[in-house]
């Protein structure tokens, strides 16, 4: 009897503790909103699909350095443009675009609880880009070029922000999400002399708010 009771005593505490278990698993996290506010999310990703495979340079890897983030507010005529992220200096998020492209990543940039508005833009500031080669020798075989990988130039006008025009709205209450695509392969020239210039080829795909989706065509 006494063996019965111990086993069932068992039985009774392993159920509890199960059941507290499933529940920490099973339990969102705090997705609630300050009154008066909405939130938005900002993703980045590469969905430019498989890169094209020849005898020449093959990129292994796209590095692109962040440093700040902006929003510009529909009829402002005065500091209209929302920082929504801004790194300090030396800590700037680098990304490799191909490691997003390849595995089907939505890297999550920034998210913000920020006063209900209309907002026409975005402006990305990316203050250093490289490329990590892989060059095919006469063996076909594989030879990646240096570690840290190749300078990429980019242009005075984009160091200023790359703006991705596209109106979007912050709501009470709601949560707005906005991806980015950055085309890696596009992005890259490769010049007469052997170098390599930024040429952005980014826009924003998908806007979800509440769940609602509105996919986008729209390219900077």
């Amino acid at each position: 009897m006494k063996k019965n009771f111990i086993i069932i005593l068992f039985l009774l505490v392993f159920a509890i503790f199960i059941s507290g278990c499933i529940n920490i698993l099973l339990t969102p996290e705090d997705e609630s909103i300050a009154p008066g506010k909405g939130r938005l999310k900002i993703y980045l990703t590469d969905s430019s699909g498989n890169y094209k495979e020849n005898d020449s340079d093959n990129y292994s890897a796209v590095y692109i350095t962040i440093s700040k983030i902006e929003a510009h507010i529909a009829g402002e005529d005065e500091e209209p443009w929302d920082v929504l992220k801004e790194w300090d200096e030396g800590d700037e998020v680098e990304i490799d675009l191909i490691i997003l492209k390849e595995q089907g990543i939505s890297l999550l940039l920034t998210e913000n609880e920020l006063i209900p508005n209309k907002y026409t833009q975005l402006r990305l500031f990316v203050t250093k880009a490289s490329v990590l080669i892989e060059t095919k020798s006469k063996e076909n075989k594989v030879i990646e070029v240096g570690t840290n990988g190749e300078p990429v130039e980019i242009p005075s006008a984009d160091q200023t922000g790359i703006k991705l025009i596209h109106p979007f709205e912050i709501n009470d209450g709601q949560t707005t999400e906005l991806t980015i695509d950055f085309d890696a392969e596009k992005s890259i020239i490769k010049t007469d002399n052997g170098e390599y210039k930024l040429k952005p080829t980014i826009k924003v795909i998908s806007i979800i708010v509440n769940d609602i989706t509105e996919n986008t065509n729209e390219n900077e």
